[in-house]
């Protein structure tokens, strides 16, 4: 492990572009599974129970009840007394989704005749570029999302319509036109563009640490989540707060964004440059303030 991430006491997502992965640190391990994290990290866990073949299953990761409703679509089925572990959306979208399992309507398109050329920038990455090519010209036909292990990351994807991804959210996207959706912050009113919203739990999490200063789930907001990830939400947010974790912002100034636009178009390249320049600087501050931010 690199000595900038050791000594994290507040979990951070990390994307390894060597690795092709994305993992969180705390206290010097790695995680990929949530539930380990959190179990660690707060002492709390999410618990959501279904039925394959009326035996009972326990998970506690909503990606894991996914993954059992497309491997198991006939058999597939949460009891009344479980339901309430669920939001009215998420119980929705499962149940959608299991339908159009079981009516093979799922279908999704996928780029003709990709090329996979390693350019000098891309050169560094050339076993994402070979895996790539490897999922596209084996799994282009796969329209239901199946998960297979990669030897050269020694990890599992699943992979759909000749693209791989880290988790189910994303290959379910490209073939199932819906999403769970999960809103907090902003006013107390509706539909205001100061809220912030995910749509899947996973980001959700990630949110709430980029934005803990600004994280709050209004009365109105209650409706999408269930009761045991309102409090799980809860928990993770007043332990924050005690701990005293602010997670600095990321701001964009719009003169600069009109600067960039304004030399972009008129082709002012040097000046330009200059202009990445100070941009990628202030990003790299930026993402500076925010690794120190998570070690409290």
């Amino acid at each position: 492990m690199k000595a900038k991430y050791r000594d994290i006491t507040v979990p951070y997502k990390i994307f390894d572009n060597k690795e092709n992965y994305t993992y969180y640190i705390y206290k010097n391990k790695k995680y990929t599974d949530l539930n380990k994290l959190f179990t660690d990290f707060l002492g709390s866990y999410l618990t959501y129970h279904f039925n394959v073949k009326d035996k009972e299953k326990e998970v506690h990761n909503l990606s894991d009840v996914l993954e059992a409703v497309i491997k198991y679509k006939e058999d597939f089925s949460i009891p009344n007394k479980y339901k309430k572990e669920y939001s009215s959306d998420e119980f929705k979208y499962i149940k959608d989704l299991q339908s159009k399992l079981i009516k093979n309507e799922l279908k999704a398109e996928y780029e003709p005749n990709r090329e996979f050329k390693k350019t000098l920038k891309e050169i560094a990455h050339w076993k994402q570029i070979d895996f790539g090519k490897y999922v596209y010209e084996k799994y282009s036909k796969v329209y239901i999302p199946k998960k297979i292990h990669s030897k050269e990351f020694d990890k599992d994807y699943f992979v759909v319509a000749g693209s791989y991804f880290e988790n189910i959210y994303g290959a379910l996207d490209q073939v199932y036109n819906n999403n769970f959706y999960y809103q907090f912050g902003g006013t107390k009113s509706r539909n205001n563009r100061s809220h912030f919203h995910s749509h899947n739990f996973d980001d959700l999490i990630s949110m709430v640490f980029n934005t803990s200063s600004k994280f709050k789930i209004h009365s109105n907001q209650r409706e999408f989540y269930s009761e045991q990830e309102l409090e799980f939400l809860t928990k993770l947010a007043d332990k924050l707060q005690k701990m005293k974790f602010h997670s600095p912002e990321q701001t964009h100034d719009t003169l600069d964004v009109e600067e960039y636009i304004y030399l972009k178009d008129n082709k002012k390249y040097f000046s330009l440059l200059i202009n990445n320049i100070r941009f990628y600087k202030n990003y790299k501050k930026y993402e500076k303030e925010k690794l120190n931010a998570h070690k409290i």
